[in-house]
C-alpha cells in the first residue's frame, strides 16, 4: 500500500501561516498592549449581552476561553476590554501582512485562504532562501511582528495539507509557534489525531457520521477501506482516505488559475431583539434586495430560493424551507415573495432571532426572464430602475438610495449598509 501512495505524493516546499488570535491581537496591537497578557474581546456589547463575541484574545484563550461565544457566557471575574469590531482596519491590518509575505515569493506562489491564513510555495526559491525551512519561517513571522506587532503561527509541509494540519495540530502548541510534518510523520503525528473534528476538512457534522459509523481517530479512517468511504460519501469519500494519508496534489498555482464557480448566493442576520410576523416581513424585503444585487452584479439569475428563520434562544429551534421555480428570478421584490409565501405557510408566531436567505441554481442572465402573467415592458422599466439605483449606490454608498420603508424603526437596512461583513468598518 505504501508504494502505491507514493506516487500520489508531492514534494513541494510550502509554509502555511495562520495570525492568532487576528481580530483580537490587531485590538491589542493598536493599543500597545501584549495579547497574552490582555483579556481583550472583539464584540459589539451595544446589542447586548446575546452579542457574539468575534475574538477573544490569546490570554483568555489559554484560560479556556472559547473563540465563539456570546457575552454572556464570558467569564466573570476577568476584568474584559471590549472592543467594537472594525472590519475595514482588521482588512488594512490583513493587507499590511500580505505585503510582507509578497516581499518573499511572487502572488503567483502565494494562496490568501483567508483574512488571517495564507499559503506559501517556496519551493523555486530555494536558491534565494538557502536556510532551513524552520529559520526562514522564523524570519517571515519575526518581520511580521516587527512591522506589526501580531503573532502567527507556521506550519511547513511537502503539501498543502500537511502544511496546514503541522500548523493547526502542532505549531500552535510550540513554544516556537513552528512546526514540520513530512509523509513520515503521518503515523505518528496524524492516526492519532481525535476527535475528528480536530482534522482540517472535517465538520462537526461529519465527525458524527463517521464515529457512528466506528471511526474514532484519523488512523481509523486510514486504515479503512477507500472504497466503502467513497460508496458512501462520493467522491469526498475517497479524497477524505487520501487526505488521511497526507495526501494533497493540489497547488497553489493551480488555484490562480481556476475562477471558484458561486453555487448559491445568501446572506444572514441576528436579530437584537425578537421578531413576529409583522416585524419579519419588512426584513425579509431588505434582504431580498440585497441578494438581488449580488445577483445583478454577477450576471446571475436564480431558479431556487431558500429561507430559514431561527427562533429565540429560549424558544429554540426554526423553521427551513426551500422553493424550486419554473421560471428563474433577480429582482428583489420576487425574490421576497417567494420567502414571504413560505414564511406565511409555515411560520406559527414563535419569537424571532434569526433569519437568512439564499438562491440557488444559478445560471447566466440572458435576457430578460418572463412568463405569460408578467407584463414585459413593466419588467424591463423595473430592471433599468434598479440597475440605475446600483450604480448610484456603489458610487454615494449604500445609503444614498434606499425604500422608504427601511425608515421604519424596526428596519435594519440603514444600519447594515455601514458594516462590512455584518459588522461596524
Amino acid at each position: 500500500m505504501e508504494d502505491d501512495l507514493e506516487q500520489y505524493r508531492i514534494y513541494r516546499n510550502i509554509l502555511c501561516i495562520d495570525l492568532k488570535s487576528f481580530f483580537a491581537s490587531v485590538e491589542c496591537a493598536d493599543l500597545g498592549l501584549d495579547p497574552f497578557k490582555t483579556p481583550l474581546v472583539v464584540a459589539d456589547i451595544s446589542r447586548g449581552n446575546g452579542s457574539i463575541c468575534l475574538a477573544v484574545s490569546p490570554y483568555l484563550r489559554n484560560k479556556g476561553v472559547p473563540g465563539r461565544l456570546r457575552v454572556f457566557e464570558l467569564p466573570k471575574n476577568e476584568k474584559i476590554i471590549f472592543r467594537k469590531p472594525r472590519m475595514r482596519r482588521y482588512l488594512e491590518a490583513s493587507a499590511k501582512v500580505v505585503s510582507i509575505y509578497l516581499r518573499y515569493v511572487s502572488k503567483e506562489d502565494i494562496h490568501i485562504y483567508s483574512v488571517d491564513e495564507c499559503f506559501m510555495d517556496f519551493t523555486e526559491y530555494q536558491k534565494l532562501y538557502p536556510m532551513p525551512k524552520k529559520d526562514l519561517a522564523k524570519q517571515i513571522l519575526d518581520e511580521v511582528y516587527k512591522e506589526t506587532h501580531l503573532y502567527g503561527a507556521c506550519g511547513i509541509g511537502p503539501n498543502m495539507l500537511l502544511a496546514k494540519l503541522a500548523m493547526d495540530i502542532e505549531a500552535k502548541k510550540n513554544p516556537s509557534q513552528i512546526a514540520e510534518w513530512n509523509y513520515e510523520d503521518v503515523e505518528i503525528k496524524l492516526y492519532p489525531v481525535s476527535p475528528l473534528s480536530k482534522m482540517w476538512g472535517i465538520g462537526f457534522r461529519n465527525e458524527r457520521t463517521l464515529t457512528q459509523m466506528g471511526f474514532k481517530c484519523v488512523g481509523d479512517i486510514a486504515k479503512s477501506d477507500p472504497n466503502f468511504l467513497k460508496k458512501k460519501f462520493g467522491v469526498m469519500g475517497e479524497e477524505l482516505w487520501y487526505h488521511t494519508h497526507g495526501i494533497d496534489m493540489s497547488l497553489i498555482q493551480d488555484k490562480k488559475k481556476v475562477k471558484p464557480l458561486s453555487r448559491s448566493l445568501g446572506i444572514g442576520q441576528v436579530m437584537f431583539h425578537d421578531y413576529d410576523r409583522e416585524t419579519t416581513p419588512q426584513i425579509i424585503l431588505e434582504m431580498s434586495d440585497e441578494i438581488s444585487s449580488r445577483l445583478r452584479s454577477s450576471g446571475k439569475v436564480a431558479t431556487v430560493v431558500h429561507l430559514f428563520i431561527g427562533f429565540s434562544r429560549d424558544y429554540g429551534g426554526g423553521i427551513f424551507h426551500q422553493r424550486k421555480l419554473e421560471s428563474p428570478i433577480s429582482l428583489g421584490k420576487d425574490i421576497s415573495a417567494v420567502c414571504l409565501d413560505i414564511f406565511d405557510k409555515y411560520y406559527k408566531d414563535e419569537p424571532i432571532r434569526r433569519i437568512n436567505i439564499s438562491v440557488s441554481g444559478l445560471t447566466d442572465k440572458t435576457g430578460i426572464q418572463m412568463n405569460l402573467f408578467e407584463d414585459v415592458e413593466k419588467k424591463a422599466k423595473e430592471e433599468v430602475l434598479f440597475d440605475t439605483m446600483d450604480k448610484i449606490k456603489r458610487k454615494y454608498g449604500k445609503n444614498s438610495i434606499r425604500r422608504a420603508s427601511t425608515e421604519l424603526e424596526y428596519s435594519t437596512a440603514k444600519e447594515r449598509n455601514k458594516e462590512i461583513g455584518g459588522h461596524h468598518e
